[in-house]
């Protein structure tokens, strides 16, 4: 009697014992991320012939030939992580060990650590390539992915443009003429003076006066905040000024000075709050030429004149720019209420990203119906500009609300301490001047409240990495605290011709075979790999509903061929029993 029978039980408990233990690990990770199950793969093992003819083998039973990963797709899983990125598709990321070992996994959960690398749970650093400005990944082998980037250097504004209606309905302004001696200028503090002090040092006191209804007998001190305080000049003596009164707070070197009183020929329908705005002549080799500035300013007080001979006084809220040269009126002062103004402000940058408020302000003329004088100022300082005309409008417009003229125009920040525009660098380091080129051609004049649609410019101060993206073909953009975005790395994925022969490493990670053979190295959405979800984990491609299926069946299996230990046992024994 032969006893083959025992040893093909054997062989099939041994076979489904192992299936069982797969099915067990299957389960077992069902909640892994990246997990890809596996099936064993069983063959018949060589028959034995009785009779020397194919027809009568008898078979020996079986065996698990090997264990083959499934490597479907598993759901994806959105996240809170924007680290966390899921292959939809063919593809691995490359990950590489401290010790310099390259893996490769379906795992996507990753984070940053203290070295600014991007790593998955176990600390492996992520492979990609970095980007350049435009999103182009650099050639050559995929590196390290770090996020340490430091700060993104500011940008000097060298363009704006500004979208916004002008309200056709705003009434022209009214023209006042000056006098000749309606002079006015500024300059800064050469050292710092204390709060109860009547005296300051300035760099230069020409245009200041200390004569009784002198133009320049009432000066405005600012106070390192954007506001500042009108004092009356009692004396002057080469460039140290007498104040009438102590000074209400200490003020800093470099603190601007500047006159804050003008002489007009006719105070005439010159109200306090109204806006005032003066052309200027100079500051030119011709004493009738226009200077490339006007001034737009807010009247304090008004003091009509007793007689015609006198002119009339203008306090004025804010300061004149500070130049260290005079000012004189150039022509007829312009003055309006202020809701026949228009201003809108934006920021833009030096070339340290130190902001500077451009204001453009928008004021229909005495002239024509849809002509517009236009004043810009850079941090509150008159900006210089091209094309300046004393008698000209700035703006005009068709009888459709278009823009016939002054679409665009180029301003010259004169910063408020340094005299000229003809310095190169500023105290703190900023490149000056700064110039900037204005477009206005998407100006419009309609029947509507004067409203800003958009107003933009290039420029932008310097930032520090504060959140990122990835997109589908694995780009990681960087978004800085200044709002500039920035192509930082693009995520490497590898792919196999065989990825059933890679060998699992553990921790969701494997490494190549000679049976997987060598990886393709690419990018997402190239060739034949995948796409990324960003804030996403692919989920265990585990079917629990089949594993239990195959539970059963391996269970069923398993009984069967102890059913077949048992029975071949049994005709030994009464084999044996005979015989005895």
């Amino acid at each position: 009697m032969s006893v083959n029978a025992l040893f093909t039980a054997v062989s099939g408990l041994n076979a489904n014992q192992t299936y069982l233990g797969v099915i067990g690990n299957n389960i077992a990770n069902s909640n892994t991320d990246g997990f890809k199950s596996s099936d064993p793969i069983f063959e018949n093992l060589v028959s034995q012939t009785m009779s020397g003819t194919s027809s009568s083998q008898e078979g020996l039973g079986t065996s698990v030939y090997s264990i083959q990963q499934e490597f479907g797709q598993g759901a994806l899983q959105t996240t809170s992580n924007p680290l966390d990125m899921a292959i939809d598709g063919n593809g691995f990321f490359i990950v590489k060990a401290p010790n310099g070992s390259t893996f490769y996994t379906r795992n996507g959960q990753f984070s940053e650590n203290a070295k600014g690398n991007i790593v998955d749970p176990t600390g492996n650093v992520v492979q990609g390539y970095p980007l350049s400005s435009s999103g182009v990944a650099s050639s050559g082998s995929p590196q390290d992915i770090s996020l340490n980037t430091g700060a993104i250097a500011p940008k000097a504004t060298a363009t704006a443009t500004l979208t916004a209606n002008l309200d056709s309905n705003i009434q022209p302004q009214i023209a006042t003429n000056t006098s000749s001696t309606s002079t006015f200028a500024g300059s800064f503090l050469t050292a710092p003076a204390v709060k109860g002090s009547d005296t300051i040092v300035v760099k230069s006191a020409t245009g200041f006066s200390s004569s009784s209804g002198a133009a320049g007998n009432s000066i405005l001190i600012g106070n390192g905040d954007g506001s500042n305080n009108a004092y009356t000049i009692k004396s002057i003596t080469g460039n140290t000024i007498t104040l009438n009164q102590p000074l209400s707070s200490s003020v800093l070197q470099n603190t601007a000075v500047s006159q804050s009183t003008i002489n007009l020929a006719s105070t005439a329908s010159i109200d306090s709050g109204n806006s005032i705005q003066i052309n200027t002549t100079g500051k030119t080799t011709s004493a009738t030429s226009p200077d490339p500035y006007q001034f737009l300013d807010t009247v304090a007080s008004v003091v009509t004149p007793s007689t015609s001979s006198t002119a009339g006084t203008v306090a004025l809220e804010n300061a004149m720019p500070l130049t260290s040269a005079g000012y004189t009126a150039g022509g007829a002062v312009l003055v309006g209420p202020p809701s026949d103004y228009y201003s809108t402000t934006i920021n833009t940058y030096d070339s340290l990203g130190n902001a500077l408020p451009l204001t453009v302000t928008f004021a229909p003329s005495s002239s024509t119906s849809g002509s517009w004088n236009a004043y810009y100022s850079f941090n509150g300082t008159a900006a210089e500009r091209q094309s300046l005309t004393s008698t000209a409008p700035d703006v005009t417009f068709n009888s459709s609300g278009q823009i016939l003229t002054g679409q665009s125009l180029t301003l010259t920040d004169v910063p408020p301490y340094v005299g000229t525009s003809t310095t190169s660098t500023l105290p703190d380091g900023a490149k000056s001047p700064l110039t900037i080129a204005l477009n206005l051609n998407n100006l419009t004049q309609y029947a509507a409240p004067s409203a800003t649609t958009s107003f933009i410019q290039d420029g932008y101060s310097t930032g520090t990495l504060t959140s990122f993206t990835v997109d589908k073909s694995g780009r990681i953009t960087g978004l800085f605290s200044n709002g500039q975005t920035k192509y930082l790395y693009q995520v490497a994925l590898a792919n196999f011709v065989a990825p059933t022969g890679l060998v699992s490493e553990g921790n969701s990670l494997y490494s190549q075979s000679y049976a997987s053979g060598q990886p393709a190295v690419g990018t997402a959405q190239t060739g034949n790999f995948g796409y990324i979800t960003d804030s996403a984990l692919e989920q265990s491609n585990v079917n629990i509903s089949s594993q239990f299926t195959n539970m059963i069946i391996a269970q069923n299996a398993y009984v069967a061929n102890s059913k077949v230990l048992t029975t071949e046992n049994a005709m030994l024994t009464s084999l044996e029993q005979a015989v005895a």
